[in-house]
């Protein structure tokens, strides 16, 4: 659990604001239509396969973090119906918005161990990591009907998200490999960037900062925002005070208060 620490004030500059939320929901918003509309372009042969490749690789972070970022700032209720539904095809029995939001708390509370509902993909070695990254849709899932009344739980779109990927498939058929792998082998590097490079330091759980090579990190700021990046490399600091705006957690302390 983490340690105590002061809550930062509302008039600081550098927490979150309902501009922010509003801006994370309609880019995630807007990532989610490029990228089915990108695989209608690949179904309808009016783009090469290998663009939707490059947009997945490019996107597919951008919509994570900022998913991750609404976690912090808005219930279920509070975000519109796509967003919480959360439905790109990653899997036919995927969570939604409601769900992952209360595992993310969770997470926070317990973070990297026995007692962290994301333990699955963060302890037992970087191997067992790696696995855990690529079926985290899946033992998401499962994971969560096996908790008491868990089917009973599940939120309502549940049966949307089992529809869109019927859809997905129907419509694509083998097509729809040019979707479906890219989408997993990007998300599943995305976690393991963002759950267990952070939460494990020389075989120790904890939650730790992430330090790059300078050039690396401009090239990733360039490629993907300080949003991400710095959330990942300042992992430490995100965990102590969620509410601070990912990219000021480069340069903000609790000296701010």
């Amino acid at each position: 659990m983490q340690p105590h620490q002061p809550i930062p004030s509302a008039n600081d500059p550098h927490v979150t604001t309902v501009a922010d939320a509003r801006r994370y929901q309609f880019r995630s918003l807007t990532i989610v239509l490029l990228l089915f509309s990108a695989y209608g372009a690949v179904v309808a042969l009016a783009m090469p396969g290998w663009i939707l490749m490059i947009m997945m690789l490019l996107l597919l972070p951008r919509w994570m973090i900022y998913t991750h970022e609404l976690f912090h700032l808005r219930g279920p209720t509070q975000v519109d119906f796509a967003t919480r539904l959360m439905p790109l095809p990653f899997t036919p029995f995927a969570l939604g918005y409601d769900e992952f939001r209360q595992i993310h708390f969770r997470h926070h509370k317990h973070p990297a161990t026995r007692a962290d509902p994301d333990a699955f993909h963060l302890l037992g070695g970087p191997w067992r990591a790696a696995w855990g990254a690529l079926t985290v849709p899946e033992q998401a899932f499962f994971r969560w009907i096996r908790q008491p009344h868990g089917i009973r739980t599940l939120s309502p779109g549940f049966w949307w998200r089992i529809g869109i990927f019927g859809a997905c498939l129907l419509v694509g058929g083998w097509t729809f490999l040019w979707f479906w792998i890219p989408l997993r082998l990007v998300y599943a590097l995305g976690d393991f960037s963002f759950f267990y490079l952070p939460h494990v330091r020389d075989g120790v759980p904890g939650t730790y900062c992430l330090k790059l090579p300078r050039t690396f990190q401009v090239l990733a700021e360039l490629l993907y925002g300080r949003t991400l990046v710095r959330a990942t490399m300042f992992h430490d600091r995100h965990h102590l005070h969620p509410s601070i705006q990912a990219r000021a957690l480069s340069f903000w302390n609790p000296e701010h208060l």
